[in-house]
């Protein structure tokens, strides 16, 4: 299933292919793909000629590409289509050899008169962010170069597939191979050789851009390989003629003067891959893709690529077609894989398979695009292309490259900001700490010890006996109101034994305060000082929570019993006969 989302509002969906689903939301899907591409790590881009049009260069298939100018302006010749310059047999004979030789000097000065376009640049952004991987281009023209990208395909060593038993001293040295890199290479890729390893790593830091099908920067000898600058050699192509292969030429010299015999001189020709031949750099293109499709120990590919994005390519290449299946395989594979982990460690539930039957509708909530697609046609046949591709962008590649600039520029004024706004909060920090230091502390600390006085104040407070004033009260009412005290205080003063029964919850303070003898005329009585643990009746505390005392000689009148059993007058002095008294208890008048 592939979502098609059009750029251009109004634009009605094709008829195939049949697994292709029209965005209900193109907005909201378009932003999501933009999204998809700014949080990608390891962003590969596979590109064709689309992205190289607005650059004044032709492309190869449409209506006014190079196929079909070719065949326009050469009638002559009876080409059944320009692809026929474009193939290895074009070698067979000097007509169409010089037919070749006139188009690349032209297109060669097509592309050296060209300029970046936007998605070039943008492509030169994403690399400084650090979301770009790989670009994979299709182009001979070497734009790229242009933009910023370190360019070409580095060279590995031969020998790395051979036992460590077997070493072998002879061939030059890793460091003095030749390499088409045109540029400082990155610096995040590559990594050191490790001699006699089975699998070495490569002599030289990977370019950020590979070339699929050559390039117009260089020729190279058909007989010895040696590379040389096509710029030096275009007027010489311009006429249609081969250049001679130096390189050959001095060898030959060389072994004249000996005495040896001739080898013959080649010819130099484009270093561009054509139909029906190898590419004389494959290995390590397909070493390149190998890395970046599952990863190296090393550098910004050590986890393999996790998004893709296909451009401006009606992907009619054979090699192209397989990396671009395995590219998006893997990318998709690590997604699903992100998202299902994420969902596990939400949830702690597995994410469970989707019921097979009817397709879902396509909505913002599903699983993040991982396999991109951008060009104004569908590559075909379509059949080939089910279940590679999770959104169809149809359109300009240009004007998606705008918008893509958009939101970088919008991303890094926002996270410039982020920083603004951290920046000033640690400027706002520090200068607390320092106002804190010269003068907050010595506050702190008298509001420290004012804060303990008024605790030590509420405490003696508290300690104090409170003053209730009287309210009148039924016995019933004095009965029914019990709280739970605490354990009295006893005060040895300088000439008087105070003891302070804590108050009990709307009565009145027990005090008993000695100071003088008991006057003769009451009638005396012992009772204990304390009520009794066993008068569970009238009382909450256990005599655990009263100190011990000794029986003290209390005058009372009999009128305070009267509501008492004989019980209760024989063993201990109840609860409610007890009050405030200067010489004993005072008698209870109702």
């Amino acid at each position: 299933m592939t979502v098609f989302v059009p750029l251009k509002a109004g634009s009605s969906p094709p008829p195939t292919p049949s697994f292709l689903v029209p965005s209900e939301t193109p907005n909201l899907h378009l932003r999501k793909a933009i999204k998809a591409i700014l949080k990608a790590k390891r962003l590969v881009v596979v590109c064709g000629a689309g992205i190289s049009v607005s650059a004044g260069i032709p492309d190869f298939r449409s209506e006014s590409g190079l196929f079909q100018t070719l065949k326009r302006d050469n009638p002559k010749e009876a080409l059944s289509s320009g692809r026929d310059l474009f193939d290895a047999s074009v070698f067979n004979n000097e007509h169409t050899t010089s037919m070749f030789c006139q188009m690349i000097a032209q297109l060669s000065e097509l592309s050296q008169a060209a300029s970046p376009t936007p998605f070039h640049q943008v492509l030169r952004s994403l690399d400084d962010r650090g979301r770009l991987l790989r670009v994979y281009t299709q182009n001979i023209d070497a734009i790229e170069l242009k933009s910023g990208l370190s360019f070409g395909v580095p060279e590995f060593d031969k020998r790395r597939a051979r036992p460590r038993s077997k070493p072998k001293s002879t061939g030059p040295p890793i460091t003095d191979q030749p390499t088409i890199s045109t540029s400082a290479p990155s610096s995040q890729d590559g990594s050191s050789t490790t001699p006699g390893s089975r699998y070495m790593s490569p002599a030289v830091e990977v370019p950020r851009c590979i070339p699929l099908h050559g390039t117009l920067q260089t020729l190279h000898c058909q007989t010895c390989m040696h590379t040389f600058p096509l710029e030096d050699y275009v007027p010489s192509l311009t006429l249609g003629t081969p250049p001679t292969c130096p390189e050959c030429t001095q060898m030959e010299e060389t072994r004249q003067l000996i005495g040896k015999r001739a080898r013959g001189v080649g010819k130099l020709r484009p270093s561009v891959v054509l139909y029906n031949e190898l590419h004389k750099d494959g290995e390590g293109v397909g070493e390149v893709a190998r890395r970046d499709l599952v990863g190296c120990s090393k550098g910004k590919g050590r986890s393999g690529v996790d998004t893709l994005l296909v451009v401006g390519t009606s992907l009619k290449v054979p090699g192209t077609k397989r990396m671009v299946r395995e590219f998006s395989k893997a990318a998709r594979a690590r997604g699903h894989a992100a998202s299902r982990d994420s969902t596990a460690a939400s949830t702690g539930l597995a994410t469970p398979a989707p019921t097979p039957g009817k397709r879902p509708a396509i909505s913002a909530g599903d699983s993040p695009f991982k396999s991109i697609y951008l060009n104004f046609d569908f590559p075909g046949p379509t059949r080939e292309w089910e279940g590679v591709f999770d959104v169809w962008l149809q359109g300009d590649a240009q004007s998606f490259a705008e918008l893509l600039e958009q939101e970088i520029v919008k991303e890094a004024a926002e996270k410039e900001a982020a920083l603004e706004r951290k920046r000033k909060r640690e400027e706002d920090a520090a200068h607390l700490e320092g106002s804190e230091e010269a003068g907050l502390p010595k506050k702190k600390t008298a509001k420290r010890e004012n804060q303990s006085s008024e605790k030590l104040t509420k405490r003696k407070l508290k300690a104090l006996p409170s003053v209730r004033p009287r309210k009148s009260k039924s016995k019933h009412q004095e009965d029914m109101d019990i709280s739970v005290p605490s354990a009295p205080k006893i005060t040895h003063g300088n000439s008087k034994l105070t003891i302070r029964i804590p108050p009990l919850k709307g009565r009145y303070i027990p005090e008993v305060c000695i100071t003088t003898p008991v006057p003769r005329g009451l009638k005396a009585a012992q009772f204990p000082c304390t009520p009794p643990a066993t008068h569970v009746k009238h009382r909450l505390l256990s005599h655990s929570d009263y100190p011990p005392s000794d029986t003290t000689e209390i005058g009372f009148d009999e009128s305070d019993l009267s509501e008492l059993s004989g019980d209760e007058v024989a063993g201990e002095l109840p609860r409610t006969a007890i009050r405030t008294a200067q010489y004993g208890l005072r008698a209870s008048r109702g």
